[in-house]
């Protein structure tokens, strides 16, 4: 991860470290951005910050491709009563026009007895950078973490 030593090490004056923060910095908007769109019931501005040959693995769920399946899966989760994604980057790489994050989530899921519970876990993501230089989810995997 480039960071504020990179910047250091080179007199503040590196183009390049400078790029990788920029990077960061759009890739944690696009972040942001998916977990705001969950949270409005936006399972289609979920999907759309997939790229078009995404692979999703969730947990328990066969594999899922594409922005279509990603749609519907998103979908499945609101439509279920998911609410309050929370996504916490924990860290986060630049690499050109790759990028890999690893990071937590807490959601609120029903509890099977007409209340919620809040599930938390952990995730993996791949991103790539588009023609136009957009990030967007590549590869998407989490799991939760044991209740208790």
């Amino acid at each position: 991860m480039k960071t504020l030593f990179g910047l250091l090490s080179c007199g503040g004056f590196c183009l390049v470290p400078a790029l990788g923060l920029a990077d960061e910095a759009a890739i944690a908007e696009r972040v942001a951005s998916f977990e705001a769109a969950f949270n409005a019931g936006d399972a289609a501005g979920v999907a759309a910050h997939y790229s078009a040959d995404a692979v999703i693995m969730p947990p328990d769920i066969a594999t899922i491709h594409g922005r279509e399946g990603a749609e519907a899966l998103w979908t499945g989760f609101i439509d279920a009563g998911a609410t309050d994604l929370d996504l916490t980057t924990v860290m986060l790489e630049v690499s050109g026009d790759h990028a890999h994050e690893m990071g937590t989530f807490a959601i609120n899921v029903p509890d099977g007895n007409g209340g919620t519970m809040t599930a938390m876990g952990k995730y993996v993501i791949i991103w790539t950078q588009d023609d136009a230089g957009v990030w967007n989810l590549n590869w998407d995997i989490w799991n939760n973490d044991p209740a208790g």
